[in-house]
C-alpha cells in the first residue's frame, strides 16, 4: 500500500451496536438475525436519507460516514425512534437496542473502507451509550449544540481504549421537553471569572509578601534577656501513670484510621444534615409516574484510593439491582457517575436527573473490617427517609458486595415499591443473583400471556440453581405451572396442578412460615374443586405474613371462586393498599367480584385500570369485554373482545371455561355467556 493510496479527511463518524446480542443470538439465532437484518435495512435507508452512507457491516455492529455532524445526530435520533416503535411490538426479551456514538474526527479512507481515530472514539462512544441511547464526542457536541431541538447531558472526560487523550462525552436527550438544554456542564459566568481573577491577584500578593518576608528582608536581631534559660527536661511517669504514656518513639504525621469493632450490621440513623428541598418546576424533566432515584457514587473513606474500585462497585452493583426491580425508575449509571469526587447538593442532582430520591453512601476499610454506610433521601422534602450502617468482617470481597447490595435494594423496595412484602421476597437467600432472577420472574408471571410465562419459569428455575433452599423461587416456578392450565398452553391441566402443588408444598417444607407459598396451594385447592380447604389454607398464608399483598389476593380469588365475591372484595382492596403500583391481576380480580354482584359501574372502571396498566395482559382483557357485554355496552364488548384475540387468536370459549373454578355453575355459564354475547367463539 502506497501513501497515494490513502486519503485523509474529516468526517462525522457513526457506530452503532445490539447491546445484550450474544443472548439474543443464544436464545433464538434464526429470529435474532431475521431481526437484525430488518433493523439493518431500516438503518441504511435513514442513513441515506440524512445525506450519508453505510460504510460496513459486521456481526451486529454498523458504521456510517455522514458530511455534516448535523445529520448524523439527526440521523442517530430518528433511528432510535424508529427502533423503539418497532421493539413495542416485540415480548420484551426478544427486543433489540442498539447503542450509538458519534465522532467528529480525521479518519483515513482506503478505498470504501475508512480507519482512524476517528473511527475507533466513535466505537467507544457507542460502548458508553444506553441501549436506545446515542453519545457524541465533545467535537461533535461543539458543532451541533445549537442546531437541533435536542438536550445534552455531559458525562466528563472519558478515558478510553487505545486513545492517548482523555475525551468529552455527550449524551443525546431525546425528549421534546429536554430541547435547549444541557446538564452537568458548568461553565464559570463572568462575575465567577472577575472573582477568580482576583483570586489569582491575591495569591500572587501573598506569596510575593511571603519571599520578601522569608529571603530578601533582613533578619531580626535576637533579643538577649537576663533572665535565666531554664531547659525542661522530660518527666519521669510517675508508678501511678497510665501504662497509656506517651511513647518516647517518634510521632508520625500520617493521619491513622483506627480499626473498626468487628459488630453485626446495625440499622443507625446518622445526624440528618439538613438538606435543600429541590423544586420540581426547575427539574430538567417531568418526574415519571412511578418513584425515581439516583444512586450517586459510594464515596471511599478509607486512606487507601485503591480502594476506589470496591467504592465504585458496591454504587454499580445497587445501581444494576435497583434497575432490575420491576416499578422503580432507576438512573443509568453514567449519568451519577459525573458527580464523582465533586462537592454536589442533593438538591443539585435531583433537579439535572429530575428524580425525586437520591442515594448516597460511603465506604470505608481499616485492615479487614469493613463498614458501608448509605441513606436515602427525598429531594422533594429534605428528608431522610432511611439511613443504614454496615459493619462487615472482610474474608470473600465479593460476598460482602452482593450481601449489602441484597440487603440495600430491599430497604430500598420496602420504603419505595412493595412496602414489608420486599422483606419476604428476599427471606430465605443470601445470593443475590437469585433474589434479582426471582423479582424478575415475578413481575412476568403477573403479566399473564404465554411469552412472559415461558420467562419467569426460566429465571425461577436458575434461581433455583444458584439457591436450592431459596422458598420464594419454588412458589414462583409453581404459579408458572399453574397459569399453563389457565393460558391453555398445557397438554395435561391435571399434570400442571400436580407440578405447581408439589413445587408449593416443596416451598413449605423449607420455610413452613412462608405465608406466599401457602397462599398459591390455597388457591391450588380451588383450582381442583376443594374450595373450603383452599379458603383455609389462603387464611393461614395471610396470618402467617398479614402485610403480604400476594397473600391476600390468593385469599381473595379462593373467596371469589369460592362463591363469597362480597367477603373477598375488602381483601383485595387491601391488598391494592398495601401495593399502590399493584399488578393489573389485583385489579381484575376485584372487577370480577364487583361483576359477580351485579356492581358493572365499578366492574368497568377497575378492569379498565387494568388493561391500561397491562394491554397485554389476557385476562384483563377477557375480563372488561364480560363487564361491557353484562352492562348492555355491546359495541365496546366486541372492541374489547378484539383485543383478546391480538393476544391469543386461538382462543377458544370451550378450553376457557374448563380454567374457570366457580363453585357456582351459574356463575361460569355466565361469564361465558357474556364472552360469547361479545363474539368470541
Amino acid at each position: 500500500m502506497t501513501t497515494q493510496e490513502l486519503k485523509r479527511k474529516l468526517a462525522a463518524i457513526l457506530s452503532a451496536d445490539v447491546k445484550g446480542y450474544s443472548r439474543l443470538m443464544e436464545e433464538n439465532e434464526v429470529e435474532t438475525l431475521k431481526i437484525l437484518s430488518a433493523y439493518f435495512q431500516i438503518m441504511t435507508n435513514l442513513i441515506q436519507k440524512h445525506q450519508g452512507k453505510a460504510v460496513n457491516i459486521a456481526g451486529d455492529n454498523l458504521l456510517a460516514e455522514f458530511g455534516s455532524v448535523v445529520d448524523a445526530v439527526g440521523c442517530a435520533v430518528e433511528i432510535q425512534k424508529e427502533l423503539k416503535s418497532r421493539n413495542a411490538g416485540l415480548p420484551e426479551n426478544r427486543r433489540m437496542e442498539f447503542r450509538i456514538g458519534i465522532n467528529l474526527g480525521d479518519v483515513i479512507e482506503e478505498g470504501e473502507k475508512i480507519f482512524g481515530d476517528g473511527v475507533n472514539i466513535a466505537a467507544r462512544l457507542q460502548g458508553l451509550a444506553e441501549a436506545g441511547g446515542v453519545c457524541i464526542s465533545g467535537t461533535a457536541y461543539d458543532q451541533v449544540k445549537n442546531k437541533l431541538p435536542l438536550g445534552y447531558q455531559f458525562l466528563g472526560e472519558q478515558t478510553v481504549k487505545n486513545i492517548a487523550e482523555p475525551v468529552r462525552v455527550y449524551r443525546v436527550l431525546m425528549e421534546p421537553e429536554a430541547a435547549g438544554k444541557v446538564i452537568g456542564e458548568k461553565r464559570p459566568r463572568p462575575w465567577q471569572r472577575a472573582i477568580i481573577g482576583l483570586v489569582v491577584i491575591l495569591i500572587g500578593v501573598i506569596v510575593a509578601f511571603g519571599i520578601w518576608k522569608f529571603y530578601i528582608s533582613p533578619a531580626p536581631k535576637p533579643e538577649v534577656t537576663k533572665e535565666k534559660i531554664v531547659v525542661s527536661q522530660p518527666e519521669k511517669p510517675s508508678v501511678t501513670a497510665p501504662t497509656t504514656a506517651p511513647s518516647p518513639e517518634p510521632v508520625s504525621r500520617e493521619k491513622v484510621t483506627p480499626p473498626l469493632p468487628p459488630k453485626p450490621s446495625v440499622t443507625m440513623a446518622p445526624p440528618a444534615r439538613k438538606v435543600e428541598v429541590a423544586s420540581k418546576e426547575k427539574m430538567a424533566f417531568p418526574l415519571p409516574d412511578k418513584p425515581s432515584i439516583a444512586v450517586l457514587p459510594f464515596v471511599n473513606m478509607s486512606e487507601d484510593p485503591k480502594q476506589e474500585f470496591f467504592s465504585d462497585g458496591i454504587t454499580e452493583e445497587i445501581i444494576t439491582a435497583l434497575s432490575k426491580v420491576p416499578g422503580l425508575f432507576v438512573i443509568a449509571r453514567n449519568s451519577t457517575f459525573i458527580y464523582k469526587g465533586k462537592a454536589v447538593r442533593v438538591k443539585q442532582v435531583a433537579e439535572e436527573l429530575g428524580v425525586r430520591y437520591v442515594l448516597e453512601g460511603s465506604v470505608r476499610r481499616s485492615g479487614n473490617q469493613l463498614r458501608i454506610t448509605a441513606q436515602l433521601i427525598d429531594a422533594t422534602t429534605g428528608n431522610h427517609l432511611w439511613a443504614e450502617r454496615y459493619d462487615r468482617e472482610l474474608k470473600d470481597l465479593f460476598a460482602v458486595q452482593d450481601n449489602v447490595t441484597l440487603r440495600t435494594v430491599t430497604s430500598l423496595q420496602v420504603k419505595l415499591t412493595k412496602g414489608e412484602e420486599a422483606r419476604m421476597w428476599a427471606r430465605g437467600t443470601d445470593k443475590l443473583d437469585a433474589y434479582l432472577k426471582v423479582l424478575e420472574a415475578a413481575e412476568n408471571v403477573l403479566r399473564m400471556n404465554k411469552e412472559s410465562n415461558v420467562l419467569a419459569r426460566q429465571l425461577a428455575k436458575e434461581a433455583i440453581d444458584l439457591d436450592p433452599q431459596y422458598p420464594f423461587a419454588y412458589t414462583i416456578l409453581g404459579a408458572t405451572h399453574m397459569f399453563d392450565v389457565w393460558l391453555g398452553i398445557t397438554s395435561s391441566p391435571k399434570q400442571s396442578i400436580a407440578q405447581a402443588i408439589e413445587l408449593a408444598q416443596k416451598a413449605i417444607s423449607i420455610d413452613e412460615f412462608f405465608g406466599k407459598a401457602r397462599g398459591l396451594l390455597g388457591f391450588l385447592y380451588t383450582m381442583t374443586g376443594q374450595h373450603e380447604k383452599g379458603i383455609v389454607e389462603a387464611e393461614k398464608a395471610v396470618s402467617l405474613d398479614p402485610n403480604s399483598d400476594t397473600a391476600l389476593n390468593y385469599l381473595g380469588l379462593a373467596l371469589r371462586f369460592g362463591g363469597r365475591p362480597n367477603e373477598a372484595i375488602p381483601v383485595i382492596k387491601k391488598a391494592i393498599r398495601l401495593n399502590p403500583f399493584a399488578p393489573s391481576a389485583y385489579l381484575f380480580n376485584l372487577g370480577t367480584c364487583y361483576l359477580l354482584l351485579g356492581q358493572y359501574g365499578e366492574a368497568i372502571a377497575e378492569c379498565k385500570k387494568a388493561t391500561i396498566r397491562e394491554p397485554d395482559n389476557l385476562f384483563a382483557q377477557v375480563t372488561l369485554t364480560v363487564a361491557y357485554a353484562l352492562s348492555g355496552r355491546d359495541e365496546e364488548a366486541r372492541a374489547t373482545a378484539s383485543e383478546v384475540l391480538r393476544i391469543d387468536p386461538k382462543f377458544s370459549l370451550e378450553n376457557f371455561s374448563k380454567t374457570l373454578p366457580y363453585k357456582n355453575q351459574a356463575d361460569r355459564d355466565r361469564f361465558i355467556d357474556a364472552l360469547r354475547k361479545a363474539g368470541l367463539k
